[in-house]
């Protein structure tokens, strides 16, 4: 999903958040037909509301889930160069152990 339509989503979901908001603080119905009638538009805007937060939510774990195994991908290519240098490294200068001179040798 590009950066466009998650805008546009989210500026939906702002939408529809203030339209709760002003169907909350609306005086309440004084009959049944009134409060059926605005208790189906409420939830209508609640549906819409949670269909979008799924979306975006869905399309956040993809996301999230992108730059992890781009990160892992990275930690892998970074550990298999550092062992090829240590591989060099050991290749290049052999362990030899040195004979340490007793002190009265030293003199």
């Amino acid at each position: 999903m590009d950066k466009q339509r998650k805008t546009e989503l989210i500026q939906r979901s702002l939408g529809l958040r203030h339209k709760l908001k002003v169907h909350d603080s609306m005086k309440n119905p004084e009959t049944h037909e009134e409060l059926s009638v605005m208790l189906l538009c409420k939830w209508e805007f609640e549906d819409e509301l949670k269909a979008i937060e799924e979306v975006l939510l869905e399309s956040r774990i993809k996301n999230v889930a992108a730059k992890k195994a781009a990160i892992e991908r990275e930690n892998d290519r970074l550990d298999q160069e550092l062992q090829e240098e240590m591989r060099e490294t050991a290749n290049q200068a052999p362990m030899t152990a040195k004979k340490k001179k007793k002190p009265s040798e030293a003199k």
